[in-house]
């Protein structure tokens, strides 16, 4: 790793993990945002309201940056009725 990346860790869950791995730590472009993960993993407009957790907490805006040391959990959007 150098000044210009960070590394994270990348978690995908139920229906979402047919675009990822169950967990892969990845070395990312520092300043890199929420959106680069579901850009580099092909993961449909449709599917892209999932439930977000960097570090255990809830992220709606896929602006946020991304930080060295980052766990990235990404579940599928809850439905019922």
């Amino acid at each position: 790793m150098n000044n210009s990346t960070i590394s994270i860790t990348v978690k995908f869950f139920a229906t979402l993990r047919q675009y990822g791995p169950d967990k892969e730590v990845l070395t990312i472009p520092k300043n890199s945002e929420g959106k680069f993960l579901f850009d580099k993993y092909n993961i449909p407009k449709n599917e892209r309201k999932a439930i977000i957790l960097i570090n255990g907490r809830p992220h709606k805006n896929l602006k946020t940056i991304l930080n060295d040391g980052d766990i990235i959990a990404i579940f599928p959007p809850i439905g019922g009725g």
